[in-house]
């Protein structure tokens, strides 16, 4: 026997070793980097439902002939739930409220805040205050990797915030 050949067939299973022992921690990160485009994709839906919720409550207002108040708060949740493909998201809608918008003046980035006020008297920076409803969604996301909780938060949060008039 050759000294030479004898090297050859004690290596021939080492390629098959490392494959075996490689192959599941890339599967592991396969799946862990997944989960990010995963929960983004679940994170623009909501968005988009939350915006959708918006320009109904939006549009309702402003086809109720001027009688601020009169799109419900039902309504519009039924709206985001509509157009929405995520099951398990849950949505508030606060009732419209009369507010007034102030601005953070001296915050990095600036802050805008609503704070409240009364119909026919000015705000404080002398503008009249509106009608606003705040819409908030949130879903909890479930991940195809367990740690991808220890890394990201699973639950997906937006808001938005609508002038009805």
């Amino acid at each position: 026997m050759m000294p030479g050949r004898a090297r050859g067939h004690a290596r021939a299973g080492v390629a098959a070793v490392e494959f075996a022992l490689t192959a599941p921690l890339l599967l592991i990160i396969l799946a862990g980097v997944s989960d990010f485009p995963l929960a983004l994709w679940d994170r623009i839906a909501m968005a988009a439902a939350v915006e959708g919720g918006a320009n109904y409550a939006f549009a309702m207002e402003q086809n109720a002939s001027g009688n601020n108040g009169s799109v419900s708060p039902a309504d519009v949740r039924n709206a985001v739930l509509a157009s929405s493909s995520l099951a398990n998201l849950t949505v508030t809608v606060s009732a419209p409220g009369t507010h007034c918008v102030q601005s953070g003046q001296g915050n990095t980035p600036p802050v805008t805040t609503l704070t409240a006020g009364t119909p026919g008297t000015p705000c404080a920076d002398t503008t009249m205050p509106g009608t606003y409803m705040t819409i908030s969604a949130s879903y909890s996301y479930a991940p195809l990797m367990p740690f991808f909780a220890m890394l990201a938060s699973t639950t997906l949060q937006e808001n938005a915030i609508v002038r009805l008039q």
